[in-house]
């Protein structure tokens, strides 16, 4: 599958006071005011694959604008605690069906997958209302 190719990206997360991963599609950089969001799930408390925990990290479809796409990043990020907050936060993978049943639950549609280029970032998107 071809993911959509916003040009522009805002990161959504509830991950608070870390270094920002490099934004996917070969974007050079986050942009706040963009329709188009990509989600970097916070795994600090759960495993990564459970549907529900992932999916209310993912905005409500209805509450975007019709037709916005949402990426869901495919490594989240599990805070550190204490002394292990020195080396930085641990990532973890989200498989694709996780993502991908997350962004369903939550109302969007024509969801997808890929490991799309320049970097291979693994992705799964959704839109918030059909095209």
């Amino acid at each position: 599958m071809i993911p959509p190719r916003p040009a522009a990206l805002r990161l959504w997360t509830r991950v608070e006071g870390i270094r920002l991963p490099a934004p996917p599609l070969g974007l050079l950089q986050w942009t706040p005011d963009a329709t188009a969001l990509a989600v970097l799930v916070d795994a600090t408390h759960f495993d990564g694959d459970e549907v529900q925990a992932v999916a209310t990290q993912i905005p409500l479809a209805s509450d975007l604008p019709p037709g916005s796409p949402v990426f869901v990043l495919g490594t989240a990020v599990v805070a550190a605690r204490s002394w292990r907050a020195i080396l930085g936060p641990r990532r973890a993978p989200v498989s694709r069906a996780v993502r991908c049943s997350a962004l369903l639950a939550r109302g969007y549609v024509d969801i997808g997958c890929a490991r799309p280029m320049p970097r291979g970032d693994d992705l799964a998107w959704g839109w918030s209302q059909a095209r």
